[in-house]
């Protein structure tokens, strides 16, 4: 999912596990960074980047253009 600045709801949604958890927060109000922490470390998502998740239900910031390299849109 791409974090665009506007959609902290629906990022917070698909962040479910680490919102229950108390490992997301949103901490940068003027730029609007997010923060999820997780056992996989410190992740840290800028407007425009992209949250993945892994099959393991790991989360990952990925800034626009790795994610244009490793992913292409689903159908």
């Amino acid at each position: 999912m791409q974090y665009t600045g506007l959609n902290l709801d629906e990022i917070m949604a698909f962040c479910s596990c680490l919102v229950e958890s108390g490992g997301f927060g949103f901490t940068d109000r003027v730029n609007g960074q997010v923060v999820m922490n997780s056992a996989t470390g410190t992740q840290r998502a800028m407007p425009g980047d992209w949250i993945v998740m892994a099959a393991d239900g790991s989360l990952t910031a990925m800034k626009p253009d790795a994610f244009a390299t490793t992913y292409e849109p689903a159908e």
